[in-house]
């Protein structure tokens, strides 16, 4: 069939196969759904059993540590499954706070002989709802006032008070300026104040919490921080208040549903929900940012900055074409992916080796080396922009030039995102 006013040839639309097509992927979709659905649940159902007879009697602190421990160790045990019946972290938590909810109803109808059979599922019911961040936080008020209508409901106790912050924020970057430490003291129902911290790279396409987990102080917390960042980029370090709400929120890591890097390892999937939850409390705690500035480096600046350093360090050349303005304009976009500008104009080792990953896998060959030529200088400008010490851009320099990092993993298009990288 040749359709009418055109001389290209085009088969006749077959509406039944479109619809079929159609129905068939909406089918398999929803199979997949109820699969994931399925097996989340089991596993759920069965950690919370065991949760409840395994720590029933312990303090809260062992409770809602176990939890979060067995909550990472199913999910990394689960990442070798097929993508297909993979259970995400968001699954399982929605899984957990129904089985907690479902072991507190079998409990409270027990016989008499049981009557005190509902305290070690409420226990864990209430350290499930103690690590959910938004947006689990109108579930588990829901999950509270269906178990309190129930005619046994009236002898459950108060849910336990949310995570509380009890002191001052504290934080601390390293020599590069986009490898973070925050640390804030948690309390937390019953429990002892321990000290948080967030180990947050902001070095790629956001801001990823490489490392969190709980500490009995704020030196070890930085301790550990020092070990995890490195001698050389975390050398001088101190950890002080807070003076930057507006960076703090845009660094502290969100619930982003099912949107995740993905390969996280056993530990971080372990604090996957419990890093987010208490980052809700320390925004809470802080004031509220304030309006910005327009007065820090962006792509659009950058791009203006740099051309203008090219020309005075390019004695005896011509002026740069269009071509060259449009290649910085690239490059300076290609820099700050994460879209955070107080972190724009910082140069490290690892956010100059992502950057050329990004380039080298986003763009076609010839454009792709032609950005990066542009590189080792841009590596230059923002060094002499920013008075960096030589010691730290001679680390710079070789992964401008096309070496490989080698704590990003082997394959160039699936990057560790998520490691802890020592620079």
């Amino acid at each position: 069939m040749i359709q009418r006013g055109s001389e290209i040839a085009t088969p006749a639309r077959n509406d039944h196969e479109l619809v079929r097509a159609f129905r068939g992927l909406m089918e398999y979709r929803d199979q997949v759904h109820m699969q994931r659905a399925s097996r989340a649940a089991t596993m759920a159902t069965d950690l919370i059993a065991d949760l409840a007879q395994a720590v029933a009697e312990q303090p809260d602190i062992v409770v809602t540590d176990a939890l979060c421990e067995r909550l990472g160790a199913l999910l990394a045990d689960d990442e070798r499954s097929p993508g297909d019946v993979r259970i995400d972290p968001h699954h399982l938590a929605e899984a957990a706070l129904v089985a907690a909810e479902a072991s507190v109803v079998a409990a409270l109808t027990a016989t008499v002989e049981q009557a005190d059979a509902w305290r070690g599922p409420w226990r864990v019911l209430t350290a499930v709802t103690a690590v959910l961040p938004h947006p689990f936080h109108d579930a588990v008020d829901e999950t509270i006032t269906r178990l309190r209508a129930l005619p046994a409901g009236r002898m459950l106790p108060k849910v336990p008070r949310g995570p509380t912050v009890t002191g001052q924020v504290l934080w601390t970057a390293d020599r590069y300026g986009s490898r973070f430490a925050f640390t804030a003291a948690i309390m937390t129902a019953e429990e002892a104040v321990r000290w948080y911290l967030w180990d947050i790279d902001a070095c790629g396409h956001e801001a990823f919490t490489v490392h969190s987990g709980y500490y009995p102080s704020s030196a070890a917390a930085l301790t550990s921080w020092q070990n995890g960042v490195g001698p050389t980029s975390s050398a001088g370090t101190v950890l002080a208040p807070v003076d930057d709400p507006g960076l703090l929120a845009d660094l502290l890591p969100v619930e982003a549903g099912f949107m995740r890097p993905g390969g996280e390892n056993v530990e971080q999937f372990a604090e996957y929900h419990r890093s987010k939850r208490l980052a809700e409390a320390v925004k809470r705690a802080g004031p509220r940012p304030e309006a910005r500035s327009d007065s820090g480096l962006t792509a659009a600046t950058a791009a203006v900055e740099f051309a203008a350093w090219l020309r005075a360090h390019e004695s005896g050349q011509p002026e740069p074409t269009q071509d060259l303005d449009e290649l910085v304009e690239e490059l300076a976009d290609s820099w700050n992916l994460n879209g955070i500008d107080a972190v724009y104009a910082t140069c490290s080792p690892h956010r100059v080796a992502l950057c050329a990953l990004h380039m080298r896998n986003y763009y076609l060959h010839d454009y792709a080396d032609q950005l990066m030529a542009l590189l080792p200088e841009w590596v230059r400008w923002l060094a002499a922009r920013n008075t960096s010490e030589p010691e730290l851009i001679d680390r710079c320099l070789p992964y401008a030039l096309g070496r490989p990092h080698p704590q990003l993993g082997d394959d160039d298009t699936k990057v560790d995102y998520l490691a802890r990288i020592i620079e």
